[in-house]
């Protein structure tokens, strides 16, 4: 089974800045609509899913910074999830 990347474009950046996640998951059917569903509640500003192989998947997920904190809850209650990074980016962050 083969899969394409999907990629919404990132068009507003918030004046508190954003933060990036990083999931490694397990690439199951459905496994994008569980996180469409349990960040449903917040805004997304980017989001993109890519299949690294037979098994394993990686999303990356653009939230405000206001809404990283929970965004990182819910990746990581996540059952597919198997890691979850944040790189904050955006206004006040030092570094790259």
């Amino acid at each position: 089974m083969t899969h394409d990347v999907f990629s919404l474009p990132d068009t507003t950046t918030p004046t508190g800045g954003v933060c990036t996640f990083s999931v490694t998951l397990r690439d199951s059917r459905g496994a994008l609509g569980r996180i469409a569903a349990l960040l449903s509640s917040m805004p997304v500003l980017a989001l993109s899913y890519a299949v690294a192989d037979a098994r394993w998947a990686t999303a990356e997920i653009r939230v405000p910074r206001a809404y990283a904190a929970r965004a990182r809850a819910r990746l990581n209650r996540m059952v597919d999830a198997l890691a979850v990074s944040e790189r904050p980016d955006g206004p006040g962050v030092s570094g790259g």
